[in-house]
């Protein structure tokens, strides 16, 4: 899941796919904290689509820390099965794990691991993600959201997000919201982005340090 993707799914292609790609921004935010630190991010990520819709993926991301020089920042391993529904919905269910390390904006080096249920077509997708224990906090999480992403020419989209987090079993009842909104402009095979991201203003009980609660992403990504 880099800074600048969205969820939204198509049925299993006929073939089996392998695809790689790797991204540059100037922040990785995710649900509207950053944790890279506000520091820029580079990310790696490859994936593969079986013909029976099972599908995997692993993304690994470099920050550049205050200091030390590149560093590892984020480990994450995806794996699921998405299946056609009817007149070009599909469904989307699986597991994500990942590993945060101590140069991210993270008190520590934290994990987390999450199943997700989604539904979506080639414009809109909604999915519920639950976590047991939300990057190492001990708390039970579900985190709720809708996106959609439109095509306004052959190289020109944009995209959005919402969502809302919700603690289970204890501590501030309330979901704590997220936003994004995002433009993607291919130029041969390289794409640009720019987005901009917010989140509620409350204190947050999993990032070690404050930072603005809104954010203007800006990276570039290229398949390999």
């Amino acid at each position: 899941m880099s800074a600048a993707a969205i969820f939204v799914m198509v049925p299993a292609a006929a073939a089996a796919e392998v695809g790689a790609a790797i991204s540059l921004f100037n922040d990785y935010r995710f649900r509207g904290y950053t944790l890279s630190n506000g520091r820029p991010v580079a990310i790696f990520d490859i994936g593969y689509d079986a013909p029976n819709g099972i599908y995997g993926a692993i993304s690994g991301s470099l920050v550049a820390s205050d200091g030390d020089g590149i560093q590892p920042l984020r480990l994450a391993i995806n794996g699921g099965y998405a299946t056609p529904l009817f007149r070009g919905v599909a469904a989307d269910i699986g597991i994500v794990h990942a590993r945060y390390s101590s140069y991210s904006g993270l008190a520590s080096d934290r994990s987390y691991s999450e199943a997700y249920v989604g539904v979506s077509d080639k414009t809109v997708g909604a999915r519920l993600s639950l976590s047991p224990d939300y990057l190492g906090t001990s708390r039970w999480t579900l985190h709720a959201a809708i996106n959609a992403r439109k095509a306004i020419s052959s190289t020109l989209a944009i995209d959005g997000e919402l969502g809302s987090l919700f603690p289970l079993g204890g501590g501030y009842s309330r979901g704590r919201w997220d936003a994004r909104a995002g433009l993607s402009q291919r130029i041969g095979r390289i794409s640009l982005h720019a987005a901009v991201t917010a989140r509620a203003k409350s204190a947050n009980a999993y990032i070690a340090r404050y930072h603005h609660p809104t954010a203007f992403i800006i990276g570039i990504s290229s398949p390999l």
